[in-house]
């Protein structure tokens, strides 16, 4: 019977972050294949809030001089910081405060001179992170006034301003929720969009900047910006004029928008013919970027996953597995992951495609963990497809290394293999799984009995009782009758290791494992004899 009382498979992806993913559930042994659930792999929360973290600009941002981990705008040659620049204002005593009243008397001023110098020392004290000003910045009414200040003005100083309020705002935005909700409650969101049809690059930048920590924040932010035809706009900054540092910003922030649901296939689709382009691109940064708005785009179901697979996506991402650089790899091999949970047939393109050496190279080579344990669940996935899917594991000669993996791997990794293998087991043919027997698999499985993970030993439990169905086709041609594979279980330990299931506290694991020792070992006197449960009548 189905393990109807246990918990959906365990969630896992990527070290201190994870997302939220579904198992695929054996339903038909004896028609030697496993499907998988409608459910697809979804990445866990957490790893999602980290991927999504908000970027605030400092003084000295610019594509050439900020971290690696960061994109941002350039800034104007005249704007960077110089000797004679007046440091921020670092703590929040007596008479930073009245600074602080004076800076917010010019920000509300009528003169666009005085608004300018108001705003850009607002940007500064909120460029230091952590700042302690930066909190009665937020509180003393100043967030409306940056808003309005978004608007264009006919005075040659206003696309300056404007980009000194847009910054003060990227800065906001990029604190807790609730300063995100502040911006956007002062009506933030239609005004950066509107920006984005600027003529001035650094304006659209610093735009963008701000619309994707607004972004990041919620689906809420999401759907607001695209409610307001940020999207579309956004979508308008890929052209052959831009700069590198205005696709690198857009191409962040769109990724942003994509890890929530769009609103319709359309938009979907828009989106799909801009990024199978920059998934040509040289530039590192525009090309991680890119992979992450694809991986997500794969988190939100089988219909977007054949709307990516259909734009030719799929075929370029394979071929990234193999680039140089992990910030590539990492969300290449998720988005990959993602397809290998859907339908068979979105499963062979994978397939087709040449993913499996793809995946054998990142398996024996020196990758992150979370790229290994991530290309070790696309092959499980890929094991839990059809007979023909598990032969092209076999022919790829994945199976031994999937052994040693799930022997001496580290855990996650380690947990992986097994999946693999029990799925493999349990839906493979009878030839593929005396193929399997011999690549050393009863070993590897039994050896996992001793796990505490219900759902994986139940997949194991349901792999061995593959096995030894198989053992007893081959019992026939044995003179002494025996089922081989029942006594190599017993060789490795494997019996003793069952029997000790007896005790799991799982309705399911228990049933199971009775039926295997009745069907395959107890007979009448026999020392393995299962022992009843009491009756009251004994009593």
């Amino acid at each position: 019977m189905p393990p109807s009382p246990s918990p959906p498979r365990p969630a896992r992806r990527t070290p201190e972050n994870a997302r939220k993913k579904a198992y695929k559930e054996q339903t038909d042994v004896t028609n030697g294949r496993r499907r998988r659930e409608a459910q697809l792999l979804q990445l866990r929360k957490s790893r999602r809030e980290d991927t999504l973290s908000k970027r605030r600009r400092d003084d000295a941002s610019s594509p050439s001089t900020e971290p690696e981990s960061d994109i941002g705008p350039a800034r104007p040659e005249s704007d960077r910081p110089s000797s004679s620049d007046p440091p921020p204002l670092a703590c929040a005593t007596d008479a930073d405060s009245n600074k602080l009243l004076g800076i917010i008397n010019g920000l509300k001023s009528e003169n666009i001179s005085l608004q300018l110098e108001a705003t850009t020392k607002i940007r500064k004290i909120l460029s230091v992170d952590g700042n302690s000003l930066a909190e009665e910045v937020i509180t003393a009414d100043v967030v409306a006034r940056l808003v309005e200040l978004l608007s264009s003005k006919k005075n040659p100083r206003g696309p300056q301003l404007q980009v000194e309020a847009a910054w003060a705002l990227t800065n906001i935005t990029a604190g807790t929720s609730e300063h995100t909700e502040v911006v956007t409650n002062a009506g933030a969101v239609p005004k950066l969009v509107k920006l984005l049809e600027s003529p001035r690059s650094d304006v659209r930048e610093q735009a963008m900047w701000a619309l994707g920590n607004v972004a990041a924040e919620s689906q809420r932010c999401r759907e607001l910006i695209i409610d307001h035809g940020g999207l579309v706009q956004l979508l308008s900054q890929f052209n052959e004029h831009a700069k590198v540092s205005n696709l690198r910003m857009a191409t962040w922030t769109l990724s942003n928008l994509c890890f929530g649901k769009l609103p319709s296939k359309s938009q979907t689709k828009a989106v799909l013919q801009i990024l199978q382009q920059l998934l040509n691109s040289i530039d590192e940064k525009i090309l991680s970027d890119t992979c992450w708005a694809v991986s997500y785009l794969c988190n939100h179901g089988t219909d977007e996953i054949q709307m990516v697979i259909e734009s030719q996506i799929c075929c370029r991402l394979v071929k990234l597995l193999m680039h140089s650089s992990p910030k590539v790899v990492t969300p290449v091999i998720l988005a990959l992951a993602n397809v290998s949970a859907a339908d068979d047939c979105q499963v062979q393109f994978l397939i087709d495609s040449g993913i499996l050496q793809c995946l054998l190279k990142l398996l024996t080579r020196n990758y992150q963990k979370c790229i290994k344990n991530q290309a070790c669940r696309t092959v499980s996935n890929i094991c839990a497809g059809t007979t023909a899917q598990i032969q092209a594991i076999i022919d790829a000669k994945m199976v031994p290394l999937l052994i040693q993996l799930s022997q001496h791997g580290e855990t996650d990794i380690k947990k992986e293999a097994i999946w693999a293998i029990a799925n493999a087991t349990s839906g493979g043919s009878p030839d593929q799984i005396r193929s399997l027997v011999g690549d050393g698999c009863i070993i590897a499985l039994c050896n996992a009995l001793v796990l505490s993970d219900a759902d994986l030993l139940y997949a194991c439990l349901n792999g061995l009782e593959s096995i030894l169905k198989v053992g007893e086709m081959e019992k026939m041609k044995d003179e002494a009758g025996a089922n081989p594979y029942a006594v190599l279980m017993e060789e490795c330990g494997g019996l003793d290791k069952l029997e000790n299931l007896q005790g799991f506290n799982n309705d399911a694991i228990f049933e199971k494992t009775i039926k295997l020792l009745e069907s395959y070992w107890v007979e009448e006197g026999s020392e393995f004899e299962v022992p009843k449960e009491p009756s009251t009548d004994d009593t």
